[in-house]
């Protein structure tokens, strides 16, 4: 935890370690523009003290007070009220209680109940909605994927048939052939008995 000293600056006590280091530096800064606007003509300072502005040199109430301070000179010096631009702050003051937001949270939600209810509602048909959508589209995809992949098995499996009948079809051609060439070598040898049995009868005489 930070020092309670450490962030005492310039009589203001700073949240933050690094807030109060900030306005400590500015101090520094403050000094540092004293030293160069000393002696300077009002239009000077006036140049000096817009850049200032422009630059945002100074965020914290230390260096507010050395703005401030330049304005009641830049008056004295004869520059008009209207010519002085305003310190712009950059920062919302106004804090609120985390009980007291609680309480108008609950406020805004007993006034409005319907209201957060009704929301609620549609947004869960939106969803539904969108998952239903969703999942139309999920099925129409699952369903083409699986059409083309039918397609291409019913094709893959019709040239296999193709395939395979070619193969059968060779091999019973193969298979007459060779029955041909049997029954023809088979009908050869028949034709040579046979005229082998008829030479044989004619050359034995006849009674014998």
């Amino acid at each position: 935890m930070e020092d309670q000293k450490e962030l005492v600056v310039g009589g203001y006590r700073f949240d933050r370690l690094s807030d109060a280091s900030e306005a400590a530096l500015e101090i520094e800064k403050a000094t540092y523009f004293e030293q160069r606007i000393s002696g300077r003509s009002p239009e000077n300072m006036l140049a000096i003290y817009d850049k200032v502005l422009d630059e945002r040199i100074f965020v914290t109430p230390v260096g507010w007070e050395y703005l401030k301070f330049l304005q009641a000179r830049l008056k004295e010096e004869g520059i008009d009220a209207d010519r002085i631009r305003p310190i712009p702050l950059y920062h919302t003051f106004h804090f609120q209680k985390v009980d007291e937001q609680e309480n108008k949270g609950v406020a805004r939600e007993r006034i409005h109940p319907s209201m957060k209810k009704k929301m609620t509602t549609a947004d869960k048909m939106r969803i539904s909605v969108i998952m239903n959508v969703i999942l139309v589209l999920l099925v129409a995809v699952l369903f083409i994927i699986t059409l083309n992949g039918e397609n291409a098995n019913a094709l893959n499996y019709r040239k296999a048939i193709q395939n395979q009948y070619a193969s059968w079809e060779q091999e019973l051609t193969e298979r007459e052939k060779a029955v041909k060439e049997k029954e023809q070598e088979l009908q050869i040898e028949d034709d040579k008995e046979a005229a082998t049995t008829s030479e044989a009868a004619e050359d034995t005489p006849d009674g014998t």
